[in-house]
């Protein structure tokens, strides 16, 4: 077996490799992912689903301003593959905890997350 290995600071990796290692990650994750969001109670589900949904809205909102602004679609365009590839992790690990609740027989709309952001006066 050859140890073939890559500096990524000498050759970063194109658009559709960040992509797809961050498919793969998602689907590496998966089972670690799962077993500890099984761990979890529903309400802390609820707010694990919460806060990933709103990263994945942050990170949609990046993907869709060039088309919203009139550009070219954000395929078309240099580094977004960072982008398109954190949109499909997100929605991986939200289909995670979805899949985590289906199985336990969470009730998810019981439960309202809501997150604080404190400004430390800096």
């Amino acid at each position: 077996m050859t140890d073939v290995t890559r500096d990524y600071d000498d050759e970063p990796m194109t658009d559709v490799e960040l992509q797809d290692a961050a498919q793969h990650l998602g689907e590496r994750f998966e089972d670690h992912d799962k077993r500890f969001l099984a761990l979890m109670t529903a309400q802390e589900r609820a707010a694990h689903y919460q806060a990933l949904w709103m990263l994945y809205q942050h990170v949609d909102r990046i993907w869709e301003a060039p088309k919203k602004a009139g550009g070219p679609h954000p395929v078309e365009l240099r580094d977004y593959g960072a982008v398109a590839g954190l949109r499909d992790l997100f929605d991986q690990l939200l289909s995670h905890v979805q899949d985590v609740q289906c199985t336990v027989e969470d009730e998810p709309g019981q439960y309202q997350a809501r997150m604080v952001i404190e400004d430390s006066g800096s």
